[in-house]
This record gives structure tokens, sequence and C-alpha cells, in this order.
């Protein structure tokens, strides 16, 4: 009888176990960052439509299920007037929209992403048509003014 109880306290601890083993592992995959890499063309000219990319990936893994993918887009002169527009999901972790310029300069491209309950936003600088060395060179030396939203939505 002895020897039953001791096979039954061990099967116990055996499972006991392995459910901490695959909560643990599950939490770890919760706590990896997930990062969003924004694909922009080289090349941007006026009145033509252009694709804007992010691929978001948890790990080494796709993110395919993000709860909201959008994209700011400013120029960099007029930090209070952005645009945000709402991606569409094409398949294996990306994000896109499309984007007309009419006017030149610099411009930010910021994305929003949330997914898994976490929340990031990078951001890329984007040089729209013809851009003068004055309009580099003044953005070197003034830092971006725009918020970084670091504290809506999380």
């Amino acid at each position: 009888m002895r020897k039953c109880f001791f096979i039954l306290l061990a099967f116990i601890l055996v499972c006991i176990m392995s459910g901490c083993k695959t909560t643990s592992s599950t939490s770890q995959e919760k706590m990896q960052v997930i990062e969003a890499d924004i694909l922009l063309p080289d090349v941007v000219l006026l009145n033509q439509e252009y694709i804007f990319k992010v691929h978001v990936t948890q790990g080494s893994s796709n993110v395919d299920d993000a709860k909201d993918v959008q994209f700011e887009i400013w120029n960099a002169t007029n930090t209070q007037d952005s645009e945000m527009l709402q991606a569409e999901f094409t398949g294996n972790g990306t994000y896109t929209v499309s984007k007309r310029f009419s006017k030149d300069g610099v411009y930010y491209v910021q994305t929003h992403v949330t997914a898994r309950g976490l929340h990031v936003m990078p951001k890329k600088q984007l040089m729209v048509g013809d851009v003068s060395e004055e309009e580099i060179n003044a953005l070197r030396e003034e830092p971006i003014k725009k918020s970084n939203h670091q504290g809506h939505h999380h």
C-alpha cells in the first residue's frame, strides 16, 4: 500500500512540474517584445502612389493577429498636421497602406502597432520629391518637436 502511495505521489508531482514548465514557456513567449520594421521605398516622387509596409514579429515568428496597425505620416515642417492611415494585413506579418504625396519635403512615418498586449511605435524619416540641403540641415539642428505619443492607449 505504501509503495502505491509513493508512486501516486511521484505521478502527481511530475504532472505539477510539467504544468509549471508549460506555463513558464507560454509566459516567456508573451514577454518577448514586438518588433515592427518599417519598409519604405528608397525614392518617393510627387503625385505617385506608394505602398508602405511594416513587418511585425515577436521573437522569430510573424505576428498575423495584430489588434491594430496604423501609419502616422507628417511633414517635418508641420508637426501638428499628421495623417493616420489604417493598415491592411497582407500576410506573413506584413501590414500595408498606400499613400500619395503632393508636396516636396521631409516626412516622418511612424507606425502604431498594438499586438498581444503590447504597443510599439517605430519611426522613420522619408524624403519626398526635391528636398533642399537647407531643409535637411535645419532638421539636423532642430530636434523633432512632435510628441511620440508614448503615453496613449497601451
